[in-house]
């Protein structure tokens, strides 16, 4: 992310809204793990991704689902 708070070229910010919690938790984690929140969920979105696209069988993001 810019100094200015602002995505960099390229990425996109994503706003979730989830249980307390979950996001203390992930919060925790990733204190102790010494990573940073984005470093932690990225590699499960990342993950859950290429699952689905493989159930797809669309690869890596081509096609649609429907």
């Amino acid at each position: 992310m810019s100094s200015a708070g602002r995505p960099e070229p390229g990425m996109r910010r994503l706003t979730l809204e989830l249980p307390a919690e979950l996001v203390e938790w992930i919060a925790g984690f990733a204190e102790i793990s010494h990573r940073t929140v984005e470093d932690v969920v990225r590699p499960l979105i990342e993950e859950e991704r290429a699952r689905v696209e493989a159930g797809w069988g669309t690869g890596s993001g081509a096609g649609d689902p429907r």
